[in-house]
């Protein structure tokens, strides 16, 4: 009787563990369902965001954008007009520089002379 009664207990636990293992398999396919469905959902808002973003960064949206928001013109709206200007030599170089060079020109002059005097 003791041997009918182990065998019995070995076959409640042997049930036991292969209804414990298609549980965990369910759960587990369940699982797996739900994460694919989670990556289609992300893939398409990953397209739908890769699209917003190429769209944003055409041109006609980046000057819909400048215009809007940041209120600019046109470019035909702004005009330069270039006039030429004797250039004032004495206002845009500083006065060491300046001295520097009348030094420079007098050493120059001192040379020539020196040159053709003694040649």
């Amino acid at each position: 009787m003791k041997w009918v009664a182990a065998v019995l207990i070995f076959l409640f636990c042997l049930v036991g563990v292969e209804i414990y293992r298609g549980t965990e398999l369910v759960k587990a396919s369940y699982t797996l369902q739900k994460l694919e469905g989670t990556r289609k959902d992300l893939e398409k808002q990953n397209g739908y965001l890769k699209q917003k973003l190429s769209s944003s960064l055409s041109l006609g949206s980046l000057e819909s954008r400048a215009r809007g928001k940041l209120r600019l013109g046109s470019p035909q709206e702004t005009r330069f007009i270039r006039e030429d200007l004797p250039r004032v030599e004495s206002k845009s170089i500083p006065p060491w520089l300046r001295a520097w060079k009348q030094i420079k020109e007098l050493f120059d002059n001192l040379r020539k002379f020196v040159s053709l005097t003694l040649f």
